[in-house]
């Protein structure tokens, strides 16, 4: 996936939280990652929110339990 077929925007978030993914209203997916996150962390955040752009999860029908693994 090239870089021009998503937005990253780095924003703030709850603590707990360390990025998102969704489709804006323009349909371009568009990561959010926490902007308090150390480096090392934000591109843990990035590489998992790609991996949910690159698996089709935005345009499934799981629930993000299901997409995340949680039970």
């Amino acid at each position: 996936m090239n870089d021009d077929e998503y937005r990253v925007y780095m924003v703030k978030l709850p603590a707990t939280v360390h990025g998102a993914v969704r489709v804006d209203n323009d349909g371009f997916p568009s990561i959010y990652i926490n902007n308090d996150l150390s480096p090392k962390a934000k591109k843990a955040a990035f590489d998992h929110e790609m991996r949910h752009i690159i698996n089709d999860d935005l345009y499934n029908s799981k629930t993000i339990q299901e997409v995340e693994g949680i039970s």
